[in-house]
């Protein structure tokens, strides 16, 4: 299943909950972002646009990117007052946008569905100002850990087949870097809120086998797993857990750097 039909498929329950889950990831980008009245932001694989206006007070003009039609229907829906943004429909692979069209992009619990990775970051250093700002956060995995990692996308997988893979800090600011991106900062922030099992697999639309295998999979995730991710089951029946959350805020250099001192 592609991401644009898995997101179609999510729109309906894509609600403030999944903005509650990635809550603290939100607050970290206002915070580290930088933005001026004059700037022009992008912001990649929008969803219903929870991000695109929480940046619209703080720059000149948002657009939202998304690959999911249904998402955008949504996103502009709640954004019909907010006279600086729009959406766009395209892949962050391919970003329908000319070479330095934007001074900050944000990205916010999207990567792990990109097909490619280095395309996105590619397409990042393309479309951004000399000088500009990418700002991520995203579902993550611990440095050095591939038992743990192997665990955590695989169910990732099972629950929502347009999930690609959660990639570890140390991962993401290598492929920055490559990039030619600067990486400023590279920190781990995970979420206050506990995500709950049972809502989690609803709002994917994960049923049968598959299901069941994501559920057998908590109930015996490994003691190292159940600790990394805080898995505990709940009076009602259900299980909470919290994933890992990476944030990172790099720039693009500007074109001239300055010239030395005599």
């Amino acid at each position: 299943m592609t991401s644009k039909e898995q997101f179609d498929r999510q729109a309906p329950h894509y609600n403030a909950q999944w903005n509650q889950w990635s809550e603290k990831g939100l607050r970290w980008l206002l915070d580290h972002a930088h933005c001026t009245s004059k700037d022009r932001l992008l912001d990649v694989a929008t969803g219903t646009g929870f991000t695109a206006l929480a940046f619209a007070p703080l720059v000149a003009e948002v657009v939202g990117l998304d690959v999911s039609e249904g998402m955008l229907n949504r996103a502009r829906a709640q954004a019909a007052a907010v006279p600086n943004v729009t959406f766009e429909q395209g892949a962050a692979e391919e970003m329908p946008f000319p070479d330095a069209s934007f001074d900050v992009m944000t990205c916010r619990v999207a990567p792990h569905h990109f097909l490619s990775l280095p395309k996105f970051l590619a397409e990042a250093h393309r479309v951004l100002r000399p000088g500009g700002r990418l700002l991520i956060t995203d579902s993550s995995v611990p440095d050095d850990a591939p038992d743990i990692d192997a665990w955590q996308n695989k169910v990732e997988l099972l629950r929502d087949p347009s999930h690609n893979r959660n990639y570890s800090p140390k991962e993401w600011q290598s492929n920055v870097e490559r990039a030619g991106l600067h990486v400023e900062k590279v920190d781990r922030c995970d979420e206050s809120v506990p995500i709950t099992l049972n809502d989690w697999l609803e709002k994917s639309g994960c049923t049968g086998s598959a299901e069941e295998a994501v559920r057998r999979m908590f109930a015996e995730a490994p003691e190292a797993v159940r600790r990394e991710f805080s898995i505990h089951a709940l009076p009602d029946g259900d299980t909470a857990f919290q994933w890992m959350r990476v944030v990172l805020a790099a720039t693009k250099p500007n074109r001239f750097p300055s010239s030395p001192p005599p």
